[in-house]
């Protein structure tokens, strides 16, 4: 049997591009070099953007775990309950990028000591102004700044605000945006350090716009090296953070992990990192300028350049030319070698250089890196003759007669290097046509599906590609079955066949991850097919990685496949509706009518008659039946009669709208024109009733565009909407437009207690009073849920907000539904076109944000975007991510409070509180978290968990013979949440406790929003046996006689009246009314933050008969608690 190659899996948010293509170029090489082999799976989502390292993939398909032996995870590919999962079936992991949750061994990218460089370099030149431009919005783009920020305290430089130009993510508009800023500053930076190439580009763009000089007036420098940069005006100096050799540690860990070696998980981070120095920064240098004999450009300069030189082609030959140089190389290292030194180059030794440079050919980036090191060099530091006339390399010569230039001309070297240069972008270019080409062919293959089925992935005929496999999922995707729906194999070396089966696990086959030649940049592909509503299935692709293109080819192909597969649903469903209802119309008589054209009177059957409802053996004239067609079809309906008449026996046929009754019905009408015995002429036809098939199609284009409930524009129709006014606001001055984004307070408490179809007439009644308060040019729309958004068009910009809080006012009127009077707010976010947009997703994002940060500030207010909104809003994020992380981590703690009997008897009763042993800030009460797991699951989830630890305790309390009762307080998530009684329920039987021993504390304010319903919720908890207590008694709206009606067994008084007592007189008599009214009820009656004795003694003498607070005890972690209650006595009250 065969032994199996060994496989490294590589989970990647992209797969080509100078960074994931260069990490997966480096970690294919390693991998090659074992003889082994890659499977990489692409891990973005639908829609999302592979670059925009924010968002983490919601990816979570064990591709090939049954044949791989360890993975790599190449940027934010994955979340950790996937790698957690891989790790656990024995595969192991390093990542290229940090995962909230998951700790492995990591690679990261030399962004601390490259950002630090490149100050460096910055104070070499002798600035003491630099500047930082560019978004933080990325791990490692933060990692940069703070060492940019360390740089400059080292050397004791200004680093204040002025100095930091952070924009959003669309990086060149960034740049340009900082350029302007910049322009205009009181003092403005000589340097700045861009955060990556991108945004240098456009910051370069932008000093020019303004007349400013790079580097004469500002200097830069970039991250990351890419082409683009060298073409920039001027070039543009960049860190080239090589990531191949990021990729390749990265394949070095996995490896040995694989071998069984103990693998650190501290951060590595190899310690290659290159300034490639160019124009903007003040290093480079023009080659035509002409020296004086004897001269020698900059000193220092030129050993740093013999350096860079070396360490280039020491970097070319690891990444383009192999380990091992050939004997050509040898010579042409010596060459180099001598140049560097100062010589002039020999024919010879040109010659030997050339070839060096030949060899990269395959490998345009490395060559043109290598021969731009080599220019500069020569131009910069070669030695200067005495100025007599030498060829200047145009003469036919191939560059290597040994001359140097000196005298002004361009060396015979350096215009060879150009020529290959030339070559290189030649090939290039022609490589980019072919890709672009291949590109054009698959696009028309795969969106002209009528003719081809794109399963069979012919398609991929005369691509790069060398084989694919498609397969699609066989039922649910979660159950990880996969059918083989096409093959593409045109070298016969695969076995599989349409209908095949596999297991994700194992997919993609075996024999076609064996095509894959990693030598040559080979890896077998597998990328999703889907979009965010369906999943279909799996293209496995055995194509090369390209560090060169940002093309991400393969997860285009793939979103073009599912295009097609839409496509051919939309076209399947067309077809079986227009099948159905033409049998319909066969199985139906067609009305039959003829026109004499010399009488010009129409006669029609009896079915011609019943379908316009008119009597039987009506005649009528033309007129009078062009009458009856709808004005907007007449004019066709005539053209097409006379068309009928002048092209007799060619049939004409229309749909159009006819008047039936009071009402229009759409038909189908078909003539001819035919020549009558006599020389006549008469037009014939039919008409048949196609109401029901225009009213099928004018539904499947509402559904498209309509939300169903309300009727409202959805999503995608206000988005083409708002592009529209967006785009009118480019082009044309002086029109402007608003969005105002809505989200209903209290509907989920509406849908959850009525039902949905209460819920659905709420928000009918929501969309009506939308249209009731807009403009016929204003827009309405759904998005789904409760939330709603307005389109203003050309608003009076200081109106807006009055609009905004009248729809507020209109939609916060109560309504009766099913004879229950509900209502509901709207927290409202507004996002206007002064903020200069140039996507309507960017308008809706930012209304998105300042709802969120008005429902943060008061529910159903208003808020107007501003650019601090995003801070705040990431800052939500982040806190968060930390409390799911948390729960997750288990840090929560629980701790104890007695409850006292002022009588002095022993404690029987404790009150349950969460805290949060936070790792760096140490024991959190609750108000410091809680706020953040509003609205949203989180808190659901750590009451489930609080419950369940706390039926732990009292079982093992239990067990040392100690038997309190202990209450749990349950937020208003919770306690709507339809799972509560069964949370209960299933806590208490897990760990065999009695329900006696269990309270649930629910505040007024809770069960006083719905009565009717909080009723319920409170009975079926009583059914189960535990008891129920009312907390924060006095805040809410709660009657006698509601309190008579729920099933409680105390009032706990809030603890805002209590500090009052004995000092406030009314608020005394208050909590004096509140007690006796327990005692009325036969409720116990308990006061809360009791902390000073004559407070107790005050509730005592009123008849109070529990209390807790600080005056008797602390909340205490459990074993602190359980020796109290070990300890039998009483707590001292007085």
């Amino acid at each position: 049997m065969a032994v199996r190659p060994l496989t490294v899996l590589a989970l990647a948010r992209s797969t080509s591009g100078f960074y994931f293509g260069g990490l997966l170029a480096g970690l294919n090489r390693e991998v090659a070099a074992q003889g082994g082999r890659l499977v990489v799976a692409q891990t973005v989502d639908p829609n999302d953007e592979a670059d925009r390292v924010v968002q983490q993939p919601r990816f979570d398909v064990p591709v090939a775990w049954d044949d791989v032996d360890g993975a790599v995870t190449i940027s934010l590919a994955v979340g950790a309950p996937l790698l957690v999962r891989l790790r656990d079936a024995g595969r192991p992991v390093v990542l290229t990028h940090a995962i909230d949750g998951f700790t492995a061994p990591i690679v990261l990218p030399n962004n601390h000591g490259s950002a630090f460089a490149a100050v460096e370099h910055l104070v070499a030149h002798g600035h003491r102004r630099i500047a930082w431009v560019g978004s933080l919005a990325q791990a490692d783009l933060r990692e940069r700044f703070a060492a940019y920020r360390e740089a400059l305290a080292l050397h004791g430089l200004p680093r204040g605000d002025d100095l930091c130009f952070s924009g959003g993510e669309r990086q060149e508009a960034a740049g340009r945006a900082a350029a302007d800023r910049i322009a205009v500053a009181a003092e403005r930076p000589t340097a700045v350090v861009a955060s990556n190439d991108h945004t240098a580009l456009g910051l370069l763009e932008g000093l020019r716009a303004h007349g400013l000089r790079v580097p004469e007036d500002v200097a830069v420098v970039g991250f990351d090296d890419m082409e683009a940069g060298v073409f920039a005006r001027p070039s543009l100096s960049s860190m080239s953070l090589q990531f191949e050799d990021v990729g390749a540690l990265a394949g070095r860990l996995v490896l040995a992990a694989i071998r069984g070696e103990r693998v650190p998980e501290d951060p590595q981070v190899p310690a290659s990192a290159v300034l490639a120095r160019r124009e903007s920064c003040g290093c480079g240098h023009r080659i035509l300028a002409p020296r004086s004999p004897g001269a020698v450009v900059p000193d220092a300069s030129c050993d740093v350049l013999a350096e860079e030189v070396g360490e280039l082609l020491q970097d070319a030959f690891a990444h383009g030319l192999g380990s091992h140089p050939a004997p050509d190389d040898a010579a042409g290292l010596d060459a180099v070698g001598a140049i560097v030194a100062g010589a002039s180059p020999t024919p010879e030794q040109s010659r030997a250089v050339l070839r060096v440079v030949d060899r990269l050919a395959p490998r345009p980036e490395l060559l043109h890196r290598v021969a731009n090191a080599l220019i500069e060099h020569v131009g910069r530091c070669g030695p200067v003759s005495d100025g007599t006339d030498r060829s200047d390399g145009t003469d036919g010569t191939d560059g290597t007669d040994g001359t140097d230039g000196t005298d002004g001309t361009v060396p015979p070297l350096v215009t060879a290097l150009w020529h290959r240069q030339a070559e290189a972008f030649l090939r290039r270019s022609h490589d980019l046509e072919r890709l672009l080409s291949e590109q054009l062919r698959i696009a028309s293959g795969l969106l002209h599906t009528s003719a081809v089925d794109p399963r069979d992935l012919a398609w991929l005929s005369g691509t790069h590609v060398r084989a694919g496999v498609l397969a699609l999922w066989s039922g649910d995707p979660a159950d990880g079955r996969l059918q083989v729906a096409g093959v593409y194999d045109p070298q016969g070396a695969l076995h599989d066949a349409v209908g095949d089966r596999y297991e994700v696990r194992s997919f993609p086959p075996r024999a076609l991850v064996d095509l894959a030649v990693p030598a040559d940049g080979g890896a077998c592909f597998v990328v999703p097919v889907g979009t965010g509503e369906r999943q279909w299935g799996l293209l496995a692709l055995v194509g090369d990685i390209d560090p060169t293109s940002s093309q991400d080819h393969y997860h285009y192909w793939a979103a073009l496949l599912c295009s097609a597969f839409e496509e051919e649903q939309v076209e399947l469903a067309r077809r079986a509706s227009e099948q159905r209802y033409a049998q319909v119309a066969r199985a139906a008589n067609d009305g039959l009518w003829e026109v004499d054209l010399r009488t010009r009177v129409l006669v029609g059957s009896e079915r011609f008659h019943e379908l316009l409802d008119l009597p039987a053996g009506t005649r009528m004239r033309v007129r009078e039946w062009l009458d009856r067609i709808h004005p907007d079809d007449r004019g066709e309906i005539e053209r097409a009669v006379l068309r009928a008449i002048e092209q007799p026996d060619v049939a004409q046929e229309r749909e159009f709208r006819v008047r039936r009754g009071a009402s229009w019905r759409w038909v189908l009408g078909r003539g001819l024109g035919l020549m009558t015995s006599d020389g006549g002429m008469s037009v014939v036809g039919s008409l048949s009733d196609v109401h029901e098939r225009k009213e099928l199609e004018e539904q499947l284009r509402r559904g498209a565009l309509y939300d169903a409930v309300t009727g409202l524009p959805n999503r995608r129709l206000f988005l083409e909407r708002l592009g529209m006014a967006v785009e009118q606001t480019r082009r044309r001055s002086g029109t402007r437009y608003a969005v105002i984004f809505m989200d209903l307070d209290g509907f989920k408490l509406v849908n959850d207690t009525l039902g949905h179809l209460v819920g659905d007439e709420l928000l009918t009644v929501v969309a009506d009073r939308l249209r009731g308060e807009l403009r016929a040019v204003d827009t309405a729309a759904r998005f789904g849920g409760d939330e709603f958004a307005v389109l203003l068009t050309d608003p009076v910009p200081d109106e807006v907000l009055v609009i905004a809080q009248r729809i507020q006012r209109r939609l916060a009127e109560p309504v009766v539904l099913h004879g229950q009077e509900v209502s509901v707010t709207a927290s409202v976010g507004i996002a206007t076109s002064e903020s200069g947009y140039a996507e309507a997703e960017d308008v809706l994002r930012d209304a998105d944000t300042a709802m969120y940060d008005a429902k943060a500030a008061q529910r159903g207010s208003a808020s107007v975007f501003d650019r601090e909104m995003h801070v705040r809003a990431a800052s939500r994020l982040r806190a968060r991510a930390e409390v799911r992380a948390a729960l997750a981590q288990r840090e929560f703690r629980v701790h104890y409070q007695p409850v006292v009997a002022l009588d002095g008897s022993p404690v029987r009763h404790l009150e349950a509180l969460v805290r949060w042993e936070h790792p760096e800030r140490g024991l959190l009460l609750p108000g410091a978290f809680l706020p953040d797991m509003e609205d949203n699951a989180s808190i659901v989830a750590l009451g489930a968990w609080v419950l369940d630890e706390v039926c732990r305790q009292l079982a093992a309390w239990a067990a040392e013979g100690l038997r309190p009762s202990v209450s749990v307080n349950v937020s208003h998530q919770e306690f709507w949440s339809r799972s509560l009684v069964d949370d209960v329920a299933a806590a208490l039987a897990r760990h065999g406790v009695p329900a006696e021993q269990l309270v649930v504390e629910i505040t007024e304010s809770v069960i006083m929003t719905d009565a009717s319903a909080a009723r319920a919720v409170m009975t079926a908890l009583r059914a189960l046996g535990v008891r129920l207590h009312v907390d924060d008694f006095g805040t809410g709206q709660s009657s006698l006689h509601a309190l008579r009606d729920f099933p409680v067994d105390a009032l706990k008084i809030d603890g805002s009246f209590v500090r009052d007592v004995g000092r406030v007189e009314q608020t005394t008599q208050l909590v004096r009314i509140i007690v006796e009214m327990g005692q009325v009820l036969g409720l116990d009656v308990i006061a809360e933050c009791v902390e000073e004795q004559a407070q107790a003694d005050r509730l005592r003498e009123m008849g109070c008969t529990d209390a807790q607070g600080f005056l008797f005890a602390r909340a205490l972690p459990g074993p602190e608690a359980e020796a109290m209650l070990a300890d039998r006595t009483a707590v001292v009250v007085g």
